[in-house]
Parts: structure tokens; sequence; C-alpha cells
């Protein structure tokens, strides 16, 4: 057994880093460390959405700043929410999304 306590604790962290810069951390994470973990390959999915779905409520948004930067941060917020819960070994369905990347494999 190749260390496999340091192993899961290694992936434990990456499924938070993943939330933590969205689409930046979830596209690393995507293409240099998920390749044969499918439950990390989820997370970095829906962290790429996520972070999509924060950019294009700010576009959206972008005449109201205030409102803007406040919905983003929830979202972002959610995000780090999951990551934690990902961390501790809970996945969360988040609505649509977990649906969209479990039935389309993105």
């Amino acid at each position: 057994m190749k260390g496999s306590k340091a192993s899961k604790q290694d992936d434990n962290i990456l499924y938070l880093l993943a939330y933590v810069f969205t689409i930046v951390s979830g596209i690393i994470i995507y293409l240099f460390f998920a390749k044969g973990n499918k439950r990390l390959r989820m997370h970095s999915e829906q962290a790429i959405i996520l972070g999509v779905i924060m950019i294009v409520l700010s576009a959206i948004l972008f005449l109201v700043p205030y409102i803007s930067s406040i919905i983003t941060l929830l979202v972002w917020i959610y995000g780090l929410y999951i990551g934690f819960e990902a961390y501790s070994g809970r996945d969360v369905d988040i609505p649509y999304i977990t649906e969209i990347v479990k039935r389309n494999g993105l």
C-alpha cells in the first residue's frame, strides 16, 4: 500500500482547492490531478461551472455593482462550503450543476 492515507489527505486538499479560485484551480486540478479519480474530476468540473456562473452573473449585473459583487461573493462562499464538505468526505449536490456533470461527464 503506497501511502494511501497521505494520498487521501492530498485528494481532500485538492477537493477544497478546486473551489477556492473556481475556474483557474478547477482547470488545473482537472488537467493535472484528476486522472483516474472520478470524485476529484467531478468536483473540479463543478468548480469550473460555478466559476462560469459567477462570471455570467457579474456580466449580467454589471450595471448594479454592489448587487453583482454581493451575489458573486455568495456564490463563491457557497463553493467554499461545497469544498469544505468534500474535504470532510461528504459530497453536496449543487442544484442542476451536479446533475449536468454526472449526466454529461464533462
